[in-house]
């Protein structure tokens, strides 16, 4: 990287400038070195500020995107016009085009990598997340070899594609997640890799899975999997107490919601009432 070739030259230039003055070996490689770490600071945070100037650029386009996307929803279930499902596809089609601006202005972040040693590899990270977000995983498979697992939903993402093709290193991924990320935060590590388990088949590893979560985290949807999986009634194992999260990796859909009474009102797509003929 560009930047540390900077610092590593300015540390070498003062040591040999403190040469001139200085016969102690020791401060002329401390002043090398504080020389070297002090540009190396400065020119990280010139580089690292620019970089999250862009990323709150496209977090700002995010929540305009999410904001166009709730107004829409909001006159839809004042005044429906249409079926629920026109209205979902509406607002999908306009997320993935608002991702895909974000993911165009990322791509300005690509003159910062040469400077910055984590820049690449951050700027991955949030392409990694975006594209998993509109289902575009041949995309999500070409940046996720380099990116940084910082959050649970991260190495989510990363094993569920682990999963999909059939990775021999998805259980050295679950084991890593689930050191680093302790307690209350692995929930989703430990939920998804026994989702995984049980679809492979493999029930015996999943219950050892949960068993250990359960000894680790005290929530409600591992400890009802548990009890599912230990009584063999693995048709019960659910992972919707999760909520967004667990939907958010797209292994399963949703639940439909219902329509409320203010939602069928007006609503074409809406069963008729009958008339009552006295």
């Amino acid at each position: 990287m560009i930047t540390l070739l900077i610092a590593s030259f300015l540390g070498a230039f003062s040591s040999v400038l403190a040469s001139l003055w200085l016969t102690s070996q020791a401060w002329i490689i401390t002043i090398g070195f504080t020389v070297f770490l002090a540009a190396a600071i400065i020119l990280n945070r010139i580089f690292g500020k620019r970089l999250t100037n862009l990323v709150n650029d496209v977090q700002e386009m995010l929540k305009e995107t999410q904001a166009e996307t709730t107004k829409m929803i909001n006159r839809f279930q004042a005044r429906p016009a249409g079926s629920q499902k026109m209205m979902q596809t509406k607002v999908e089609k306009i997320m993935e085009a608002g991702v895909l601006r974000a993911l165009e202005r990322l791509n300005d972040a690509e003159s910062l990598f040469k400077w910055s040693l984590l820049a690449e590899r951050q700027v991955n990270t949030l392409k990694v997340q975006l594209y998993f977000q509109i289902q575009r995983f041949d995309d999500v498979d070409r940046y996720i070899p380099k990116i940084l697992v910082m959050d649970p939903m991260t190495l989510a993402m990363k094993m569920t594609r682990q999963y999909h093709l059939k990775s021999p290193d998805l259980d050295k991924s679950f084991r890593k997640g689930v050191k680093k990320f302790k307690y209350e935060k692995a929930v989703l590590i430990y939920s998804l890799y026994a989702w995984i388990l049980i679809k492979q088949k493999d029930n015996e590893r999943a219950l050892a899975v949960l068993d250990e979560a359960k000894e680790k985290t005290d929530d409600e949807t591992i400890q009802r999997n548990w009890q599912h999986v230990a009584n063999n009634k693995i048709h019960l194992f659910s992972n919707s107490g999760l909520g967004e999260q667990w939907f958010a990796l797209h292994l399963e859909a949703p639940p439909k919601a219902r329509a409320g009474k203010g939602q069928m009102k007006g609503n074409p797509m809406a069963p008729k009432r009958r008339r009552k003929h006295f």
